[in-house]
């Protein structure tokens, strides 16, 4: 099995053709992408270029349905492989609906991908009774908070210093009951030079240097609350991605990604 390894702002896959990827379960996509043990990295992309689509795996081997930086990294993939080109806009299928693409640039590579719609629809990510309106998790008291689903369920928490939270603050609201499935948890900054600063914890990996939907989740969610306009600049620990949202309210992701290598990984059978 032949992988490729690519990172955007530091969130790093790898990425198998599906054609000659055999079928994986869980333990086997963990091992993978342990750190220590295997090749490392946040997750595991299986690439299909007919139709063109991919299967997104986290670090612990749990599916995930959507991933900005990993989307970004697979267009990157496919541009490499020659399944796409820089001159057309590009509709991949994803676990949650289909998303367009468009390269900005190859040198260094840029690209463009919608990363989901926001959807307020409570019942997609609890199932407590819920006053109507904004979706705030109670146990979360007092802080200026919303959670709501792009791609994924997210919850962004505005606050103080992103840095200051700890491991267990975040895996404690990520993991917490009243979501059904878990949550990403994005915690976020309004910094006085326009951007907004996003450390974010992510389902089946932890704290991870970017998250691409989560900074579409926080760049909403600081609109919602009147800190800063749309497009918005989100800096994250690994680097800085670009927001915006067209007519119909999807959220484009824009920034780079780079390929750092290939390796053939041992049959995982």
């Amino acid at each position: 099995m032949i992988l490729e390894k690519y990172q955007g702002c530091g969130n790093d896959f790898l990425i198998a053709d599906g054609t000659r990827t055999p079928v994986m379960d869980c333990a086997q996509v963990a091992a993978l992408c342990d750190r220590h043990r295997g090749f490392g990295a946040d997750g595991l992309i299986i690439a299909h270029r007919d139709p063109l689509s991919m299967e997104l795996w986290n670090q612990d081997g749990s599916r995930a349905n959507m991933c900005g930086n990993g989307l970004r990294c697979f267009v990157h993939y496919a541009y490499r492989k020659g399944w796409i080109d820089a001159d057309h806009t590009w509709v991949i299928g994803t676990g949650d609906g289909l998303r367009q693409a468009w390269i900005c640039s190859t040198e260094p590579f840029i690209c463009k991908v919608e990363a989901g719609k926001p959807d307020f629809d409570a019942h997609r990510i609890t199932q407590q009774p819920l006053l109507p309106g904004l979706l705030h998790a109670p146990f979360l008291s007092q802080q200026q908070s919303c959670s709501f689903w792009l791609g994924v369920p997210h919850t962004v928490i505005f606050t103080a210093d992103p840095d200051r939270i700890s491991d267990d603050q975040a895996r404690s609201i990520g993991t917490h009951p009243f979501f059904s499935e878990g949550t990403n948890v994005n915690f976020v900054r309004w910094r006085e030079n326009g951007e907004l600063q996003v450390r974010t914890w992510e389902r089946g990996v932890g704290w991870t240097l970017a998250c691409g939907t989560g900074a579409c989740a926080s760049a909403v969610a600081a609109a919602i609350f009147g800190l800063c306009p749309l497009p918005a600049q989100v800096r994250c620990p690994g680097g800085l991605l670009s927001v915006e949202q067209t007519g119909d309210q999807f959220c484009l992701l824009s920034g780079p990604s780079q390929f750092i290598g290939r390796v053939e990984g041992r049959d995982c059978g």
